[in-house]
């Protein structure tokens, strides 16, 4: 069970960490809804 678990956990990290990257490259939905907001001003 405690394996399992930990597989959980690492999955969910890596995931984040993609999200994250992504994100801060600038190319994440975050950082489009941004633009988007900033050219509705």
């Amino acid at each position: 069970m405690k394996n399992f678990f930990n597989d959980k956990v690492k999955k969910i990290l890596f995931i984040v960490l993609i999200v994250l990257a992504i994100e801060l490259s600038g190319h994440g939905i975050f950082a489009s809804l941004m633009r988007f907001l900033n050219s509705l001003n």
